[in-house]
């Protein structure tokens, strides 16, 4: 099981505060054939407030069971947060170019906004398939090198990945797991997310 808790500051004043979660989403290239799978369970504190999915798939891509969201804000539209939840995830798109089959038992990943910024954690269980270290930092990117030394990546695999923009405006986009398919060019191109939040204070 690894968790990790990641803040960022920012300065705020009185506005609407917005969250958004997804249990995770595929765009995969394989030569002509284009394999996608929109956000799953998605909610939005605007919007649809939770989503829930008893399974999505594509056979030998990738796979998600008993995925759920849930989105709220308060009434004076000063906090929001959103809370992703996931079952049994399969990623089957390296298993072709010889990289590993990644599997998780379970994750989570949710993101909350205050009046001065927000903060984010995630959880994952059960990972296979790619070792990652018991203290998890933000944006720990592990490569799944080629078949030999001279063959290029098949992929990238960056956990708790944080994306905020610059300068700092205390919103975040948190993704608990980003697959990249052949950074640096091969057979295969796309990405793979899963445990999607993005929370951003009021302006």
């Amino acid at each position: 099981m690894t968790t990790l808790l990641v803040t960022v500051p920012a300065q705020a004043a009185p506005g609407d505060a917005v969250a958004a979660g997804n249990a995770g989403s595929v765009s995969i290239k394989h030569g002509d054939q284009v394999v996608t799978m929109a956000p799953i369970a998605p909610c939005e504190s605007d919007g649809v407030l939770s989503g829930s999915v008893g399974d999505a798939s594509v056979p030998k891509v990738a796979s998600f069971t008993n995925s759920t969201s849930a989105c709220t804000v308060d009434e004076l539209g000063e906090v929001a947060t959103a809370e992703v939840k996931g079952g049994a995830f399969r990623l089957d798109a390296l298993n072709r170019y010889g990289g590993p089959r990644i599997r998780l038992t379970s994750y989570s990943v949710k993101c909350g906004t205050t009046l001065t910024g927000s903060s984010s954690s995630m959880e994952l269980k059960g990972l296979t398939g790619v070792k990652i270290p018991a203290q998890l930092p933000a944006n720990h990117v592990v490569t799944v090198p080629g078949a030999t030394s001279a063959a290029p990546p098949i992929a990238t695999v960056t956990f708790n990945e944080m994306i905020t923009p610059s300068p700092a405006d205390g919103s975040m986009t948190v993704h608990a797991m980003h697959v990249r398919l052949f950074p640096q060019g091969g057979p295969a191109s796309g990405d793979a997310y899963v445990g999607t939040v993005h929370c951003a204070p009021v302006d």
